[in-house]
């Protein structure tokens, strides 16, 4: 097609329309509906609701990358396993 070409050539066009006529092609049922849809709402639902876990899941997993970062997992785990440690000892002089 030239610059200086209709985008929609008047022929072309009427040419098309007559195919699609003659294929009996519902040009309405391939297009959704939203308006006639009854599954529409739940479906917005159910998107709402998968977008709120998405951010949910973004919001904990960026606190773990922070808690990484500053070092505090590990310091945690030390004391987590000091007081393991403590127990065992506890445990041991219990059953002596």
């Amino acid at each position: 097609m030239t610059s200086k070409g209709t985008p929609l050539p008047l022929h072309d066009t009427l040419r098309d329309l007559a195919l699609l006529r003659a294929s009996s092609v519902d040009l309405s049922g391939l297009i959704a509906d939203d308006t006639t849809s009854s599954q529409a709402p739940r479906e917005v639902e159910v998107v709402e609701e998968s977008t709120s876990q998405s951010y949910a899941f973004v919001r904990e997993a960026r606190n773990a990358l922070r808690m990484h970062d500053s070092g505090e997992a590990q310091k945690q785990a030390t004391r987590i396993e000091n007081l393991q440690v403590e127990l065992v000892d506890v445990l041991g002089s219990l059953s002596d």
